[in-house]
């Protein structure tokens, strides 16, 4: 009985603190000719794939050690890239999610984004991602 009573005060207090469940809410395929997204108030996106450029999936690594500057995200200032690939902005920060022809994943998916967070391609033709596709979700107290 102590047990007993001791596991349900341990779970009480537990339950009392969680964060909250997901809900899902919709699926999201978010084109490169969309504007930034940002995600809302209360919700939670999980990017579960993101669009190569003309179908590509392998890209070469930058090895020149020259310092190119070919595009910006999210209207921030140009960065300078390593990776060919499929680049996103997330709080403009850039990330690439393609695969090195070495074989390594450069972001590993599903990547989760809080709300408030924004999320942009770049303005590349060439080593921007074409799209993504998202998973929203209802965070319930």
């Amino acid at each position: 009985m102590k047990h007993l009573l001791i596991a349900f005060a341990l779970l009480s207090f537990f339950t009392g603190i969680s964060q909250g469940n997901l809900q899902f809410n919709q699926a999201k395929i978010i084109s490169n000719t969309d504007p930034p997204q940002t995600v809302p108030a209360g919700k939670v996106w999980k990017i579960e794939s993101v669009f190569s450029d003309a179908g590509a999936d392998t890209y070469a690594v930058d090895g020149s050690g020259s310092t190119q500057s070919f595009f910006t995200i999210c209207g921030a200032p140009s960065f300078y890239y390593h990776y060919y690939g499929r680049y996103l902005g997330i709080n403009s920060i850039p990330l690439s999610f393609g695969i090195h022809s070495a074989g390594n994943q450069m972001t590993n998916l599903p990547i989760w984004v809080p709300a408030g967070s924004t999320i942009c391609t770049c303005t590349s033709a060439t080593f921007c991602a074409r799209g993504y596709s998202v998973i929203e979700f209802n965070i319930i107290p």
